[in-house]
């Protein structure tokens, strides 16, 4: 993995948070997280899978039975539409906005 995609995968990280932050409860189930899906439909499953396990292992989500659930709120500066436009723009071609 080159340092283009391990940028990527941090920019995609940090959208994926922002959502969850932008979310009632910070808290989604998986279906309805709609960056990780996303990154599922562009990256591949495994690939949102390994970026999920790098924010729980960071401490930033937990699972919580079926849903997933922001531990470290903070407040996005962005409009949830804001975010899932960034998140598409980097997925389908690569770069942010």
């Amino acid at each position: 993995m080159g340092v283009a995609d391990r940028e990527l995968l941090a920019k995609l990280a940090l959208l994926m948070l922002e959502e969850l932050a932008l979310r009632r409860n910070g808290r989604v189930k998986p279906s309805y997280w709609k960056t990780y899906r996303l990154a599922g439909f562009w990256l591949g499953r495994e690939t949102a899978r390994r970026v999920l396990e790098r924010l729980i292992e960071g401490g930033y989500v937990k699972i919580d039975g079926e849903y997933v659930v922001l531990l470290k709120r903070f407040t996005p500066q962005k409009s949830l539409r804001a975010v899932l436009r960034d998140a598409y723009s980097l997925l389908a071609t690569g770069a942010s906005r």
